[in-house]
């Protein structure tokens, strides 16, 4: 299924796994959890090359005067927990993380990769979405995708999910924050438009008989 989202992510980021991960990472940034693989990424994206020393010597995770885990970044992303990640779900992430392409290693120091960058530019879209002050109307979205279009279908459900929008039934979702234009754009680009009804509406009312 080849959405605008190519050009966004890269191909790469087509893959299950690879969605996957950034839905995770975008929940918790959202919900203001932060695991061990999005505090990486908001450290580098924060610092832009960070040294191997910062992410793996204990004496840092272990030093109550050095607070790796609550920055201005953090801060201005998040940050409800205050607990900091276990040295070694630093480095099972941190090898995660170069694996697939987020991170690489340059001259002794970590530093995200394009990919790894456009990564952080979705969860942040998605957070600075579902952090805007409720106007007080609702967003309604309806669609009938065909069977043979199920990917889509799917796809789009997650991205609504991730925008804390709930389901009315099996194709209507309310949600309170705008769709992001990106997100649209991805609508029409796969050839959706004609399945997708967005609407906003001033009120609200549950289980009328």
């Amino acid at each position: 299924v080849k959405f605008k989202l190519i050009k966004f992510f890269g191909k790469n980021m087509l893959k299950t796994k690879n969605m996957k991960l950034a839905r995770t990472i975008a929940e918790c940034v959202i919900l203001g959890s932060l695991g061990a693989t999005a505090w990486i990424l908001i450290k580098l994206l924060e610092a832009g090359a960070t040294s191997a020393e910062i992410f793996l010597n204990p004496s840092y995770h272990n030093d109550p005067h050095v607070n790796l885990w609550d920055s201005a970044e953090s801060r201005k992303i998040i940050v409800k927990s205050k607990k900091k990640p276990k040295i070694t779900a630093i480095r099972q992430s941190l090898w995660r993380l170069r694996r697939q392409g987020f991170v690489e290693k340059r001259q002794g120091k970590f530093i995200l990769t394009k990919k790894g960058l456009q990564l952080m530019r979705y969860v942040l879209n998605r957070k600075k979405c579902t952090s805007k002050k409720w106007d007080g109307r609702y967003r309604i979205v309806i669609f009938d995708i065909p069977e043979k279009e199920s990917k889509k279908r799917s796809w789009l459900r997650q991205e609504l999910y991730l925008l804390s929008y709930q389901k009315l039934q099996k194709s209507v979702f309310i949600g309170k924050h705008p769709l992001p234009a990106d997100l649209i754009k991805d609508i029409k680009t796969a050839k959706m438009g004609n399945y997708v009804n967005y609407l906003l509406v001033e009120k609200a009312y549950k289980n009328i008989l």
